[in-house]
């Protein structure tokens, strides 16, 4: 059986025409945040769901998307990509991704990397952007698949105990960085490398070889 996949498309950065189209290729939902519903009338996308508190559609988008359900959420307190988010884990989904979540204004990118590095849904969360895909892993042991040379970035915007890399250029074993990680343009050195530490969160930024996506963690 086929992963149950949610994408919320937020209001960012536009990303090349063909590698949308990868990235969405096995996509069972998609939820637009707001003004994402605009990107979705430039790319000819039909999203399922339009949320938030609706400020940032025309009246051409909402034409074009009359049967498409929308959901009004005014609450300010929240974000339109954190009420997308919100709403995207009640329909019980195998993996959520967002796209279009960085770029113009940086408060709102800061904000959407807030979002990302605060997530505590059970449901594995990505973020692509034009260059590449980004993941949060939780405590564990995880092994990530990749192709000999690949780069991939880690960091961590709080502590990280007993954190390993291994099977990479540069690899850690077994330590604790007190307030924050950085580890930019590692490299794979084998198919399957290991990541593995014991609290708090690590956030792997994988960079696409020539349009490629990257496969899912496997825990």
């Amino acid at each position: 059986m086929s992963e149950k996949i949610i994408a919320i498309l937020a209001n960012g950065n536009r990303i090349n025409h063909d590698l949308l189209k990868k990235i969405l290729s096995n996509i069972s939902i998609i939820i637009a945040a707001d003004g994402g519903a605009e990107l979705c009338r430039y790319y000819s996308i039909k999203p399922d769901y339009i949320i938030g508190d609706l400020d940032s559609i025309t009246k051409e988008t909402r034409k074009k998307f009359a049967d498409t359900k929308i959901i009004f959420e005014p609450d300010q307190n929240f974000t339109d990509l954190q009420k997308a988010l919100r709403f995207a884990c009640t329909l019980k989904p195998d993996r959520i991704i967002i796209l279009f979540a960085f770029g113009k204004r940086i408060d709102h990118s800061i904000c959407n990397m807030l979002i990302f590095q605060n997530y505590r849904e059970n449901i594995p969360l990505d973020i692509y952007d034009g260059f590449g895909k980004m993941e949060l892993y939780f405590p564990g042991k995880y092994d990530l698949i990749g192709k000999a040379g690949e780069t991939i970035s880690f960091f961590s915007l709080e502590p990280i105990y007993n954190l390993s890399l291994t099977g990479f250029k540069y690899s850690i074993s077994n330590k604790i960085f007190k307030k924050y990680f950085i580890g930019i343009s590692n490299i794979f050195e084998k198919e399957k490398c290991q990541i593995q530490f014991d609290k708090g969160k690590l956030i792997s930024y994988r960079v696409f070889i020539k349009d490629d996506i990257p496969c899912h963690t496997a825990i």
